[in-house]
């Protein structure tokens, strides 16, 4: 007879907070900054060289749980002009999230 899975939220939880998962978001949004880089427009170089990626926590689940996350972040002045003129981020996104 096969045996029941009975999740263990304790053990979820410690996995979300865990060291390797920080390592895969950080690997992710790592990825999505070559995709990011690629798609981005080119005057100076100064934007496409601003990006980078910060290990980060964020509140998510049914619980309000702390879970390893990173974020993208952008160092040069008139990033958000870029951002709102050509959506590299949004365009981005749609890619990572379909996998």
């Amino acid at each position: 007879m096969a045996e029941l899975y009975e999740p263990d939220p304790a053990g979820l939880a410690e996995v979300g907070r865990s060291p390797e998962m920080q390592a895969a978001m950080v690997g992710i949004a790592t990825a999505a900054v070559s995709g990011i880089r690629a798609i981005s427009p080119v005057k100076s170089g100064e934007y496409r060289a601003g990006f980078a990626v910060e290990p980060t926590t964020n509140i998510a689940g049914w619980k309000n749980e702390e879970r390893a996350a990173a974020r993208i972040v952008n160092t040069v002045p008139y990033a958000s002009a870029v951002e709102r003129k050509h959506r590299i981020l949004s365009r981005i996104s749609s890619i990572v999230e379909s996998g």
